[in-house]
């Protein structure tokens, strides 16, 4: 896991993982641009450990380029407090990263479980399923009310 700075993106920091280093996310790795919370990078969940809220971007291959970030992707939490792996929980899939940005910046949650919530407000792209990059139908869906995540302690550390 690793994290930067990227001036020439909005002065956004890019949180970065190897697909090996990360579970929770069907086996892609990551390379997406963090959110964050008024002050610093992490949004606390129940327990109080710090998780990155950040923008997957799908690949695009053959997508014309966008203005701004008119580009689909995921919203995730990623912990990355457990040893060498990157936990993952899915907070929005199939979203626009502008409007993402639009909601964490209007709405300035404070914690994972109000990032949770923003991330449930965000319009869904339609056809979202489609990773390949190719797109069907782009018009804008309501998403379903999602529920927080849930530390991923309890079952990891059962039985």
């Amino acid at each position: 896991m690793r994290w930067d700075e990227v001036p020439e993106d909005r002065g956004r920091v890019r949180f970065a993982a190897a697909a090996e280093a990360v579970e929770g996310y069907g086996g892609r790795g990551l390379n997406g641009r963090a959110f964050h919370p008024a002050a610093g990078y992490l949004f606390p969940d129940q327990d109080g450990e710090g998780w990155w809220v950040i923008f997957q971007p799908w690949p695009s291959p053959g997508l014309p380029g966008s203005p701004g970030h008119k580009v689909p992707g995921d919203l995730l939490a990623c912990n990355d407090s457990y040893g060498d792996m990157v936990h993952v929980v899915v907070l929005a899939a199939g979203v626009w990263e502008d409007d993402a940005e639009a909601a964490f910046r209007a709405n300035l949650p404070s914690s994972l479980t109000d990032a949770a919530r923003v991330a449930a407000s965000v319009a869904h792209v339609a056809g979202s399923g489609n990773r390949d990059g190719t797109m069907r139908n782009v018009a804008v869906q309501q998403p379903a009310a999602a529920e927080p995540p849930v530390s991923p302690r309890g079952p990891m550390d059962a039985g």
